[in-house]
Order: C-alpha cells, then structure tokens, then sequence
C-alpha cells in the first residue's frame, strides 16, 4: 500500500498531522480489489508490479466511523472490451447513515 494511501486511511501521520478516511473496498469489498490488472488489454508491460490503485475514500466522523453508510463496493469496466484505459474502475455504493434513535 502507498504511503500516502496509508495517511489518508489513518494509518501513518504526516509531519505529525494525521487524517481518517474510510477506504470502501477495505469496508466491503470482496477479493483483491487490483485494479491495474495483466487482464486488461491496455497494459503495456507484462511483468509490472500489478495493485490496487483506485481507491473510494470516505471522510470518517468524530467517532471515527464513515460518515455515509457502505452498501457495495465492485470493480467496475473490467470487461475485455469495457475500457479505454490501462487500469479498472471501482463503483461504491453510499448512503447516509442510519439515523440515530430518539
């Protein structure tokens, strides 16, 4: 994982400043999540050290959870003739949080 996909997700400060966002694949998504993937038929180089490199982060609140609900999330335009580009998409799913009882 990226350094700064590590400060972002909370997990590495930065000149002593730190943030916490919610990564949505982490939250509920299934299998490796890579998205710069040998499948796809716009790689051009064979042996490239393949990952996960598109991310959906969500700002967390004060008690450290996401502020929006995580329905899903999925690759997406991984098809063999879904993409004009080199790595996949990744779709999520968001919807505002439960409410809280009275």
């Amino acid at each position: 994982m990226a350094t700064s996909i590590r400060f972002w997700t909370g997990r590495q400060a930065l000149d002593g400043r730190a943030v916490c966002y919610r990564d949505a694949w982490e939250s509920v998504g299934t299998g490796d999540g890579d998205t710069f993937c040998a499948g796809s038929p716009y790689v051009a180089d064979w042996d490239w050290p393949y990952r996960r490199i598109d991310y959906i982060l969500i700002r967390c609140g004060l008690t450290g959870g996401p502020t929006l609900s995580i329905a899903d999330c999925r690759r997406v335009f991984d098809g063999p003739n879904d993409t004009g580009s080199d790595h996949y998409g990744v779709l999520a799913d968001l919807q505002p949080p439960p409410a809280k009882p009275d």
